[in-house]
């Protein structure tokens, strides 16, 4: 769904040439890679190491990298807990 709201935007904006859709359609694109990096970061070896560094290391130059998705999980909700 997200892709394909990204995509309309896009096109929204080259037939418009409004940059609100070129604005949206960017930090949709941004959100996307987000999640696409952090999907690889966990498939990485060590990544139980390599994720809390990066994660601190990011903080600290004032880099966002956690997707918006993952920040809007409730942990204390029994939908989002492992079982």
């Amino acid at each position: 769904e997200a892709n394909k709201d990204m995509l309309d935007n896009f096109f929204r904006y080259l037939e418009t040439d409004n940059k609100l859709y070129l604005n949206l359609a960017n930090k949709q694109l941004r959100e996307i890679l987000k999640g696409a990096g952090f999907g690889i970061l966990l498939i990485l070896p060590f990544s139980p190491i390599t994720i809390p560094y990066l994660l601190k290391r990011a903080k600290k130059l004032g880099i966002d990298i956690i997707p918006s998705w993952y920040k809007k999980l409730d942990l204390n909700n029994e939908e989002n807990k492992l079982k």
